[in-house]
């Protein structure tokens, strides 16, 4: 009988998943790496205002204080707080470098069942070059 192969460490290292648990019980899942640049984590920080966020404290009664609003997070990293924000049905656009750009990708991906509002994700550098010509970006 062939014994399984176990990853190296190395390789559970490069690529893991940190759990979001929102008030209602559903979860974000957001792909982080092992190594690479601050944007490739999610911050604790990060956690807090996504945590703030779902607080009657921030919204209110009623509908969200986010719903229908549009949000351009700037620095998004792995786009945690974006993500949060569509999932409480804001339309996000949610942005960094063009390196990170598939980490943010794969995690609206991973997420998109959560989403009430509509989240993208874009380089951060189209953003700001469309704003100083006066153009949407869209």
């Amino acid at each position: 009988m062939a014994a399984a192969r176990e990853a190296p460490v190395e390789d559970l290292l490069q690529n893991f998943v940190r759990v979001l648990e929102k008030r209602d019980g559903t979860e974000l899942r957001l792909q982080q790496y092992g190594s690479g640049g601050v944007g490739c984590v999610v911050w604790d920080a990060a956690i807090v205002l996504c945590k703030y966020l779902e607080t009657p404290g921030f919204s209110g009664e009623g509908a969200h204080a986010l719903s229908r609003r549009s949000v351009l997070e700037l620095g998004s990293g792995t786009g945690a707080v974006g993500l949060m924000a569509a999932t409480l049905g804001a339309d996000v656009v949610v942005t960094d470098l063009e390196e990170l750009q598939d980490l943010l990708k794969r995690n609206i991906n991973m997420n998109k069942h959560l989403v009430t509002g509509s989240v993208q994700a874009k380089s951060v550098l189209g953003v700001i070059i469309c704003a100083q010509a006066g153009l949407s970006g869209t």
